[in-house]
């Protein structure tokens, strides 16, 4: 199976940065890697391309994109997930595992979620974990997902308008309420399982 690793950055994320490059570097399922920077400017960008050099990571790309900070985070991720959506698709890549930036994983995580995959046959597995602001509640976020192409050929974040991906807020699906992405997989004819507790331990890092 092959699979792209594909997650949002954003400098507000740093000081998670070091150390999930670091739990990237070591993860035991060889996997590329997509990191989509909706930081303002370049030179966070430059700044995550000398960690990769750091942590030996050679099979990265990192692609920026230029938003108005002002729009807010949630579409800002929305608009890189796209991105990484299209990157999935264009490159004929299996599956993308959507792996949030500010979550350390064990290096066997990747193999389980195949696994669980393949043994349903499920289009999309969403391991849920403990919110960063608050380990008693849980995070429903796909934080943590991995997601086949045939599912993404019919599902999507942001539309399209005009040829470009729209950043029109009246498109943004808030990524703080995922069902709405998940019903969309459910309204085109795919299924998902949602799993807790198969990962651990999942460090979800707030400082």
């Amino acid at each position: 199976m092959r699979i792209l690793i594909g997650t949002p950055i954003h400098i507000s994320k740093d000081y998670a940065m070091e150390r999930w490059l670091e739990n990237v570097s070591k993860l035991e399922y060889s996997a590329d890697l997509l990191m989509v920077d909706n930081s303002p400017g370049l030179d966070y960008m430059e700044r995550v391309k000398a960690s990769c050099i750091q942590h030996g990571i050679k099979n990265y790309k990192i692609k920026h994109i230029e938003i108005d900070q002002q729009l807010g985070p949630d579409l800002r991720i929305e608009a890189a997930q796209e991105t990484i959506r299209h990157y999935v698709l264009s490159h004929n890549y299996d599956t993308w595992f959507s792996w949030e930036c500010d979550q350390i994983i064990p290096t066997d995580a990747l193999d389980k979620l195949i696994r669980i995959m393949k043994m349903g046959n499920f289009m999309m597995v969403v391991h849920n974990s403990q919110a960063r602001w608050d380990p008693k509640i849980l995070n429903t976020n796909m934080g943590i997902t991995l997601i086949k192409k045939e599912c993404l050929e019919k599902s999507w974040f942001l539309p399209q308008r005009n040829g470009k991906i729209s950043l029109d807020v009246s498109d943004s699906y808030d990524i703080n309420n995922p069902n709405v992405f998940k019903k969309r997989v459910l309204a085109s004819g795919g299924h998902y399982l949602e799993v807790f507790g198969v990962i651990k331990p999942i460090y979800h890092l707030n400082k």
